[in-house]
């Protein structure tokens, strides 16, 4: 069976793309507090499952029998203004009587699940048959899930939750391995185990170039694992777009990822250095987030500044 469709949406005033399509996106955000809540639930037994598809059918619900009711109370100031509100009527009905029909489908359920999909959208599972998590007013969203979050919390430990839209937390590694190679044609070179590379021209301050490549490395891992994770939800990555530049004002540092000008906002000074060579360390995160060891070499010895 399909799953539940809110089509009284197209005849809400105001809804629809209104976000400039040359605007900047910030990706790898937190999502909101109601997504971070059910990703939570990945691993938690089939009760919480349950109990959070009830409340959530529940507030719906009540939502839906809200603005049904309010919209009775309206009066058309003309003949298309009247129609407009018999189809917005109608609509909000038919999704009533469908929430209202999965709640039926709730008593006898042999499995019921929830999950978010990579766009954010939230979806009850109920013995395999979805039902899309919406509300009736976009703008009233915020507050509706709060109130759900605000019953099912009281039930079962929901743990921290960050603000919408945020940064999310990025892994560091574990210690960067590697070695020093020596070489008549190409000179000193420190390298990590998954194959960043940092040429020197001479052998002097070796434990200062060592570190330096050392963080290098590190902070290229950190970026590949994010890149990888945006890739999963979606995200458009030109590989020889990537730059990174120190954000005025900040800690953080801006991640270019594409020219249609989406990035991140990561703590990643060291990549924000001049001296690195970003066709190469590009090349080098393409292959990284898909899994293939190469070499790569990032700061070349030219460009070094000790």
């Amino acid at each position: 069976m399909p799953a539940l469709i809110l089509i009284f949406l197209l005849f809400t005033p105001g809804v629809g793309s209104s976000q400039n399509a040359t605007e900047l996106r910030q990706l790898y955000v937190q999502p909101s507090a109601l997504v971070q809540v059910v990703e939570s639930l990945r691993e938690a037994p089939a009760q919480a499952h349950m109990d959070f598809v009830s409340l959530t059918l529940e507030v719906m619900v009540q939502a839906y029998e809200q603005e049904l009711d309010e919209s009775g109370q309206g009066r058309g100031t003309d003949a298309g203004r009247a129609r407009r509100l018999g189809r917005w009527q109608q609509a909000t009905a038919i999704q009533l009587q469908e929430l209202n029909q999965a709640r039926q489908w709730l008593a006898v359920a042999q499995q019921v699940r929830v999950r978010a999909d990579r766009q954010g959208q939230v979806m009850l599972l109920i013995d395999g048959r979805p039902v899309l998590v919406t509300w009736p007013r976009m703008r009233d969203q915020h507050v509706q899930e709060a109130r759900l979050l605000d019953r099912f919390c009281a039930l079962h430990t929901c743990g921290e939750t960050h603000a919408r839209g945020s940064t999310r937390t990025v892994h560091e590694g574990d210690a960067v391995k590697g070695a020093w190679s020596f070489s008549q044609d190409r000179g000193p070179a420190w390298e990590s185990a998954s194959g960043v590379r940092c040429e020197f021209p001479d052998l002097r301050e070796r434990p200062a170039r060592e570190a330096r490549c050392r963080s290098v490395a590190a902070q290229l891992e950190s970026l590949a694992q994010v890149l990888a994770q945006v890739r999963r939800e979606g995200g458009r990555i030109q590989w020889q777009v990537i730059r990174v530049q120190d954000e005025p004002g900040g800690t953080q540092q801006r991640v270019m990822v594409n020219d249609q000008g989406d990035y991140l906002l990561l703590p990643l000074g060291v990549l924000s250095s001049p001296a690195v060579d970003w066709h190469a360390a590009g090349r080098w995160l393409e292959r990284r987030v898909a899994g293939v060891q190469s070499s790569e070499t990032v700061l070349p010895a030219g460009a070094q500044a000790h």
